[in-house]
């Protein structure tokens, strides 16, 4: 039997889906579990879900849940790491003051120390340690899927800010007046009303029905909603629509960063989200070129990396069994 203290395990809790993963002190992943969140049968309901997908993480690692020493877990909203209670979850709920971590140290009696971050936050911090943000003391993490999320390190740390909620770049207003979102988390006119997946697929559904062509309606004749998969066969089949509003989100992405640049000064931009692994081929250098037009000191500005996440869907697991990790540290275990 492998030592104590040897596996941690960590979860990524969104609206739609649960996955958690067994990490050895590597940051090695060896087992996954993932299930569906279903938000809407309750707090108690998905406390219930998360237990399970604990539990399938551990059966794939052929690890026994006494072996898990820590737990972290990315929850979508405020948390308050030291009660363990979540503060605010848009997503999930009857999620705020819910005391996840007491539910979570009890898993299967096991009792044991448990860390809550923001899930963006996690995923940060798990480029920051074990992904393309090793060994860089300053950089900007933004991930565009559905939403945009982010999370800023200096000097080496997540920065949280007064109320641990520092990082909320995808609200970050870049058009007064701009576009408003059913979503009542979502600022108007902020970037991820203007570039998110969702904007994207907003705006292209818009430009169809006032009459413009595009490949897209074929193309979603057997999923029946417009996936990043979709826009990135509509790219590959030189769709001019699809082509042009992703070349728009590429843009305002592009000030955006700039903004970040002008702000925080990093040394390296860190991207991943649904959106860019399907569409960075044509996104990435077009940001990129934009953010380099619109940094006020031009200086080594062309010394600030853009790269892609190297951890993808699994920054959030990561992240969350690491900090956990950390709490095995200061406990002296």
């Amino acid at each position: 039997m492998a030592e104590k203290a040897t596996y941690t395990l960590g979860i990524d809790i969104g609206g739609t889906k649960i996955f958690a993963a067994v990490i050895d002190k590597n940051g090695k992943i060896l087992g996954v579990g993932r299930k569906a969140t279903k938000a809407e049968k309750g707090a108690d309901a998905v406390v219930k879900r998360i237990l399970k997908t604990m539990d399938e993480a551990a059966e794939a690692a052929k690890v026994e849940p006494g072996q898990i020493t820590a737990i972290g877990a990315g929850v979508p909203g405020m948390v308050d790491d030291q009660s363990g209670v979540v503060t605010g979850a848009v997503n999930l709920p009857g999620w705020s003051g819910l005391a996840l971590g007491q539910h979570l140290s009890a898993w299967n009696g096991n009792n044991v120390p448990v860390a809550l971050l923001n899930d963006v936050k996690a995923a940060c911090y798990g480029e920051l340690v074990m992904g393309a943000g090793r060994n860089i003391k300053h950089f900007v993490t933004l991930f565009v899927g559905t939403g945009i999320g982010g999370g800023i390190v200096i000097d080496g740390k997540v920065y949280l800010g007064a109320r641990q909620s520092a990082g909320e770049i995808g609200h970050m207003v870049q058009m007064v007046d701009g576009p408003s979102s059913q979503a009542p988390s979502v600022i108007r006119g902020g970037i991820e009303t203007l570039a998110s997946r969702t904007a994207i697929v907003r705006d292209i559904q818009s430009a169809i029905a006032h009459g413009r062509k595009s490949i897209i309606p074929k193309l979603i004749e057997e999923k029946g909603e417009i996936t990043s998969g979709i826009l990135a066969a509509a790219m590959k089949k030189k769709d001019h629509l699809t082509a042009e509003i992703v070349d728009r989100a590429a843009y305002q992405l592009g000030v955006h960063a700039a903004t970040l640049i002008n702000c925080l000064d990093p040394e390296m931009l860190i991207w991943g989200g649904g959106v860019i692994e399907a569409l960075g081929e044509w996104m990435m250098p077009r940001i990129q070129e934009v953010a380099m037009q619109h940094c006020v000191f031009k200086k080594d500005a062309d010394k600030i990396k853009f790269v892609r996440s190297e951890l993808g869907d699994y920054a959030g697991v990561i992240g969350s069994a690491m900090k956990a990790r950390e709490k095995l540290v200061v406990n002296g275990q």
